[in-house]
């Protein structure tokens, strides 16, 4: 409650807010009560992102055999993507930047079908008429085009350095996005856009797959 007071021989006392649904006037003082802030405007995870989220572990079998699935696949597409037999690497750090981005379409293709949604006339997929995008990382954010903003966003992470994975629902817009941009016009995902996504698996472990061995 904030008061503040009027110069003059005549001031008037209100209380203001749609709790009171009146006006009351006295001397001396002016008293405005701030109305409380609806918990609908802070709270930014819309029904839309948590519907989408459930309906995502509703056709994966439930939130247990996402759990299960999900890492197991990143997993096995980062191995792919590493090659150990042909290759000798063992790590993300020796592949080359094409390689990479292969990674992050094996990585949509194989989330896309343990998730059963269709794909999208304009984005990755769709959901009755609403557009999803995708997008994936193995670095700390997402780096987001211009495409998807307005519309719901699966983020996917894969932390290989600390063999954790992640996969939540945002619905992009302006305000969850850094200012500044790269020149292909993409923008980051902010600390703000953090806070409001939503996690159907959070740093969940990826699994040890043995690798075969080259000989």
């Amino acid at each position: 409650m904030r008061q503040c007071i009027l110069p003059g021989d005549h001031h008037i006392q209100m209380f203001l807010g749609r709790e009171f649904g009146v006006f009351m006037a006295t001397k001396r003082t002016i008293i405005i009560k701030k109305e409380p802030e609806s918990p609908h405007k802070t709270d930014r995870k819309t029904d839309l992102v948590k519907r989408l989220g459930e309906k995502i572990l509703r056709n994966a079998g439930g939130s247990a055999q996402f759990k299960k699935a999900a890492p197991l696949l990143l997993r096995c597409a980062i191995d792919e993507v590493i090659d150990t037999p042909r290759t000798g690497r063992s790590t993300l750090d020796e592949t080359k930047i094409n390689e990479r981005i292969y990674l992050a379409t094996k990585v949509k293709l194989r989330l896309k079908s343990l998730m059963k949604l269709p794909s999208g006339k304009v984005l990755d997929l769709e959901t009755g008429e609403i557009q999803v995008g995708i997008q994936s990382t193995i670095g700390r954010t997402w780096y987001i085009p211009r495409a998807i903003v307005g519309y719901p966003c699966i983020l996917i992470r894969c932390d290989v350095n600390h063999s954790l994975c992640s996969v939540g629902v945002i619905e992009v817009r302006d305000d969850c996005l850094s200012a500044s941009q790269k020149s292909s016009g993409r923008r980051m995902i902010s600390r703000t856009g953090l806070a409001r996504v939503h996690w159907i698996l959070k740093d969940e472990p990826l699994p040890d797959i043995p690798r075969q061995s080259s000989d």
